[in-house]
């Protein structure tokens, strides 16, 4: 389903747009809808697209009812250093 949405540019802006979607043979919406599509398939909406530091982190608290850092820091420095 399409939805008109209106936009205020600037007119240069708007006039190379249009040259540009035109030597593509493409319309300005269509253009546009294709960089939006894009750039929002980039922005990570599950685990799968997550970096892996971030994976590997996940869930890491599972389970814990409470987190004490200043304790948990200390007791990991003790066995790091012991």
């Amino acid at each position: 389903m399409n939805t008109k949405l209106t936009l205020s540019l600037d007119d240069k802006i708007i006039k190379q747009a249009k040259e540009f979607a035109k030597q593509r043979n493409k319309s300005l919406s269509k253009l546009i809808e294709d960089y939006l599509g894009g750039i929002s398939s980039k922005i990570p909406s599950n685990e799968e697209n997550l970096p892996p530091v971030t994976k590997k982190l996940a869930g890491i608290l599972k389970g814990k009812k409470e987190i004490d850092i200043k304790n948990d820091i200390a007791h990991f420095l003790e066995k790091k250093y012991k």
